[in-house]
């Protein structure tokens, strides 16, 4: 039974590469338009399957997680991006940090131990607002996020003591 559900994923990924194939194939013949845009479709499919293979084997391996959860966040932010304009990264680059916040934090609630992911988790989201709030007030204020950077690994240090 389960070699049968490991081959039907292997007959829905071999159908999704000979469906996307032929959709390309067709804009680039002037057929239809717009599949280019749904590029991020990619990394979002490889996130769900590193996500789909961390819970195949067994919720053991947290890098196969951290790296789907980071993965999937990209794709939607593609996504927004190819139906918006890429000028935007300029504002939306910190989202890239808080995405590694995210993984951590999601390595965190599923194994409900490793407080230093939690710590990492918040530290990171925390640096992603910062660094939001710092760029679109004035650029000139980015060393606020070393300082609280600093201020944070002192708090870590102080909580792993108790």
């Amino acid at each position: 039974m389960e070699n049968a559900l490991k081959k039907g994923r292997y007959n829905v990924l071999a159908l999704l590469c000979i469906a996307i194939g032929g959709l390309l194939i067709l804009e680039n013949y002037g057929y239809i338009k717009g599949v280019y845009n749904l590029w991020p479709v990619f990394p979002l499919i490889l996130g769900i399957g590193f996500y789909l293979l961390y819970r195949d084997r067994g919720k053991k391996d947290l890098l196969l997680l951290a790296i789907g959860i980071y993965l999937i966040q990209f794709s939607v932010l593609a996504f927004y991006e190819n139906y918006t304009s890429w000028t935007n990264m300029i504002y939306l680059w910190p989202f890239f940090v808080g995405f590694l916040g995210v993984s951590f934090l999601s390595i965190y609630v599923s194994t409900g131990k490793g407080i230093i992911f939690f710590h990492l988790a918040v530290l990171l989201i925390g640096l992603c607002v910062v660094f939001f709030l710092i760029f679109s007030v004035d650029y000139r204020l980015w060393p606020i996020s070393l300082i609280l950077f600093g201020i944070s690994i002192l708090l870590i240090k102080e909580f792993n003591k108790s």
